[in-house]
């Protein structure tokens, strides 16, 4: 997940002087927008990852049109 919203929101409640908790209360009628928005981020990040180290760890075998071309 891109970060540039979470950024946005920070940037826009620290120049409105609320809380983003105030900001999802106002736009969205949730207290907990901000706070979920930024723990999927964080959990993506995390999946990304682990997706990544497993695929460099474990790369697919060659196939036989690879094997051709090398």
């Amino acid at each position: 997940m891109d970060n540039a919203l979470l950024d946005e929101i920070r940037q826009y409640c620290e120049r409105a002087g609320i809380s983003p908790s105030t900001l999802g209360v106002r736009a969205l009628g949730n207290s907990r927008f901000f706070d979920r928005l930024q723990r999927k981020a964080d959990k993506i990040s995390e999946d990304a990852e682990r997706l990544r180290k497993f695929m460099e760890n474990n790369p697919p075998p060659e196939t036989a049109a690879q094997q051709d071309v090398a």
